[in-house]
């Protein structure tokens, strides 16, 4: 079993909402930290709990930092506010010989050294071709971390079976060679997507 849940930037910009969290980083810093330090405290609750069930296999939460050109928010406060929380979760989970890996859609060239080096996550999920190719952020930082998903939803949702055999067969021929990759969507399986596409996905996967 594995886990997915939001994570700290996720809950803060719900509670404020994204632009009372934009001012408040303005205006009001110490109430951002206090929120921030709020949700961390009781999302770490729930990992002790979360890591004390039997069979869980990796944590791999979600938290949609960044959209297509950088982060929602700088990178400073990312570092201040919401990263130290994922260290700590991640330390959580490897003191239980587990992967910590973290799903966040958007471009974050800006702190993925910071995710790497210091969160120590053992893997990334949510790549979007617009922004980096799973293949090109493997090429990049595969040395580093496990590489994971990276089936663009346009392709396993508008394209044909074919199309999803081809581009599934092209990222396990690269990723897959290189290892440390798993192949999956570059985000979800949304209701969309036609089920004779998503099988034919795992079907090239596990042939």
């Amino acid at each position: 079993m594995t886990c997915h849940a939001g994570g700290v930037f996720e809950h803060l910009s719900w509670i404020m909402s994204y632009e009372g969290l934009c001012l408040a980083l303005k205006e009001d810093p110490a109430l951002v930290g206090a929120v921030a330090g709020r949700l961390g405290a009781l999302m770490t609750a729930f990992y002790e709990h979360l890591l004390d069930l039997d069979n869980l296999c990796a944590v791999f939460p979600g938290d949609d930092l960044g959209f297509k050109t950088g982060p929602l928010i700088s990178p400073a406060d990312l570092t201040t506010y919401v990263l130290p929380w994922h260290k700590t979760f991640a330390a959580m989970t490897h003191d239980r010989g587990l992967p910590y890996f973290l799903h966040s859609c958007g471009n974050l060239d800006s702190i993925i050294d910071d995710l790497i080096c210091d969160v120590r996550i053992d893997g990334k999920h949510s790549f979007e071709d617009a922004i980096v190719p799973v293949e090109d952020f493997q090429a990049r930082h595969g040395g580093r971390i496990a590489a994971l998903g990276g089936l663009e939803v346009n392709i396993l949702s508008a394209g044909s079976e074919d199309d999803v055999r081809q581009r599934t067969r092209i990222l396990l021929d690269i990723c897959g060679k290189r290892g440390r990759y798993a192949v999956g969507s570059g985000n979800s399986i949304p209701s969309y997507v036609p089920v004779r596409n998503y099988l034919a996905m795992v079907d090239e996967a596990l042939g």
